[in-house]
């Protein structure tokens, strides 16, 4: 297994790579990343991503440094160079260098561009072991929904739950259910799914719009409304969906069994859905 990175021109290992500190995603986590799943050597939903980021640049008023045909040749020469099959490819972009310490952004900003290509061997997808998860309340800020380097909150909430014996939360706000710390939320009820609607409180997921359009096409019943505490808590099946999880179920709440524990009928459906489309569009993409 091996990883490359791409440093403002210049392609090395990722423990090579130096950055300023005097950059603005050092100084004040003035940046955005994305992160982007390869199958069989192609960059899944590419184009899906390069819209999130592109959103994400106008929500912070950075101009894209590439266009999106240069950051689609740009990956796929990093997943060429890194020799990986099935890999993520994560890109983080700042503001770059600033001469002095300052909350204003610089006149003519000469961003910082950071792309990683690496092994992921959760797309691997050898062994599903459901999670354990907790419920804790969401003290992030609200604009969620931009994909910004400025991540310590997240990390406070992901590390408090493993504190508690868990592998992840589910975050409340104002008694309704948000996100876990970096994926969407999914339940399902009496053969029912539901996922919160897309707001600034969470991330607009890829692979959480795939997976509900995939249901939809299928005929699966599935709602996009808001959730709360007691509804979680009594839900038949709970999975999350992200770019690294895809489809993956969760076995607890707070200590207590979510059904049996296992991976559900529900999650099995949509797993299977989800599977069909990625050889899909490994194929469309060949």
């Amino acid at each position: 297994m091996t990883a490359i990175a791409y440093l403002n021109g210049t392609w090395q290992s990722p423990e090579d790579a130096r950055v300023s500190v005097l950059d603005r995603g050092f100084m004040f986590g003035d940046g955005i990343y994305e992160v982007i799943p390869v199958y069989s050597g192609r960059p899944f939903a590419l184009a899906r991503h390069l819209v999130r980021l592109n959103n994400s640049f106008n929500e912070i008023r950075l101009a894209s440094p590439l266009s999106d045909a240069e950051w689609s040749s740009l990956m796929l020469e990093g997943v060429a160079r890194s020799g990986e099959s099935t890999a993520s490819i994560y890109v983080q972009i700042t503001r770059g260098v600033a001469p002095k310490r300052d909350f204003k952004y610089p006149e003519v900003p000469v961003p910082t561009v950071l792309m990683i290509v690496a092994p992921s061997p959760l797309l691997e997808r050898t062994r599903i072991d459901p999670l354990d998860v907790v419920t804790l309340e969401d003290f992030r800020w609200a604009r969620g929904h931009i994909k910004t380097t400025s991540l310590i909150a997240a990390g406070m909430l992901r590390n408090e739950a493993i504190a508690r014996g868990a592998d992840d939360a589910i975050l409340i706000k104002n008694g309704k259910v948000t996100e876990a710390t970096a994926s969407n939320v999914l339940i399902a009820r009496n053969g029912v799914l539901a996922t919160p609607p897309k707001s600034n409180h969470v991330l607009h997921g890829i692979t959480r719009d795939v997976v509900v359009a995939l249901a939809r096409e299928h005929g699966l019943a599935i709602e996009e409304r808001e959730i709360d505490v007691a509804e979680l808590e009594t839900a038949d099946e709970i999975m999350i969906t992200s770019s690294t999880h895809e489809v993956w179920p969760v076995g607890s709440l707070n200590g207590k069994p979510v059904g049996n524990g296992a991976a559900g009928v529900m999650w099995r459906q949509l797993d299977g859905l989800f599977q069909d489309f990625k050889r899909g569009d490994q194929a469309a993409s060949a």
